[in-house]
């Protein structure tokens, strides 16, 4: 039978969606928000015990030792470890994970809770710990949000690279998304995202992946990525690739000191204008929107030509 290291940690108060970040890059199964204090965050993240748990708990030794120092005085972080066997692995989340509101329209619930919904709230269906994406996540959110405001029902095309757990994609599908395809390259992820698809009846829209953004020949109306800023500078051209002309794409798993250099990056060819940034904390997300080159027809028959929105300025355009 399996076993899984358990680490709980106590993060002063503002770190804990870095940490939360920096766990996933490590690989964590999950990672559960328990309730802290005025001071503290505490967290709770699964490894499986595999041989590799004792280089992840090198690199967060060193994380959280390069952490404190840029924390005001004393304490620092803490934590404490402990193993168990594959089947307290469940009733561990079913214990901490509660529904969790994301957006005024949204809640995110798993399976074995009960939720009344008001008015036009919608509820997704997530299980929980075996992929990215469970709505606890300030960058989930940032995500949500922006698809609000862009499918609106208008029955576009939304291709959701990294899907993790499958909830963007499922998101798209429930606003009015007459197709979305979600990808990714992790066995686990994909096989939870085809579960979660098929638990929120919406696998007539949604149709789940395995393998890079590369297998892909069609464009979509939305794409977007909630992944992290290294693979959002390398994917840039397969991103643009198939995304529509006039089309939205968001991007998200950035942090704020990272906002300047990746609107850079995006705008340098003049292939976008930036629409909207969504931020929580020090979470951002970014989006644009592919324009018309000149020379391209524009709708009554002539060139159009659209420069980039300068850094600095946030703007807010109807889809």
């Amino acid at each position: 039978m399996k076993r899984w290291l358990v680490i709980e940690l106590y993060i002063p108060k503002g770190f804990g969606d870095s940490v939360s970040n920096f766990l996933m890059e490590q690989g964590a199964a999950g990672i559960e928000e328990l309730e802290g204090n005025s001071k503290w965050e505490r967290l709770k993240t699964y490894f499986q015990q595999d041989g590799e748990e004792k280089k992840v708990l090198r690199n967060l030794h060193r994380y959280l030792k390069s952490l404190q120092k840029i924390i005001p005085g004393p304490p620092g972080p803490q934590m404490r470890t402990a193993s168990i066997l594959d089947q307290d692995w469940g009733e561990n989340w079913k214990r901490f994970f509660k529904p969790v509101q994301v957006t005024p329209r949204f809640w995110v619930r798993p399976p074995w809770s009960k939720l009344r919904l008001k008015g036009d709230q919608k509820e997704i269906g997530i299980t929980p710990g075996m992929a990215f994406g469970t709505g606890t996540h300030a960058s989930t959110r940032l995500c949500i949000q922006a698809l609000e405001e862009r499918i609106k029902g208008k029955g576009l095309s939304v291709l959701d690279v990294g899907t993790g757990s499958g909830i963007l994609s499922i998101v798209a599908a429930k606003l009015g998304a007459k197709e979305a395809m979600g990808i990714d390259i992790d066995e686990r992820a994909v096989e939870n995202a085809r579960e979660n698809v098929e638990k929120n009846r919406v696998s007539r829209m949604v149709k789940i992946k395995k393998g890079s953004i590369g297998i892909l020949r069609k464009k979509f109306d939305v794409v977007i990525a909630n992944i992290d800023f290294k693979s959002l500078r390398r994917m840039k051209r397969p991103l643009l690739n198939h995304l529509k002309k006039q089309g939205d794409l968001i991007l998200s798993g950035i942090l704020g000191d990272e906002q300047e250099k990746l609107c850079q990056h995006y705008l340098e060819n003049g292939l976008l204008r930036w629409i909207k940034t969504h931020q929580e904390g020090e979470w951002i997300c970014l989006t644009f929107k592919k324009v018309k080159q000149r020379g391209e027809k524009g709708e009554r028959g002539k060139g159009k030509d659209v420069s980039p929105v300068p850094f600095g300025s946030i703007i807010d355009e109807d889809h």
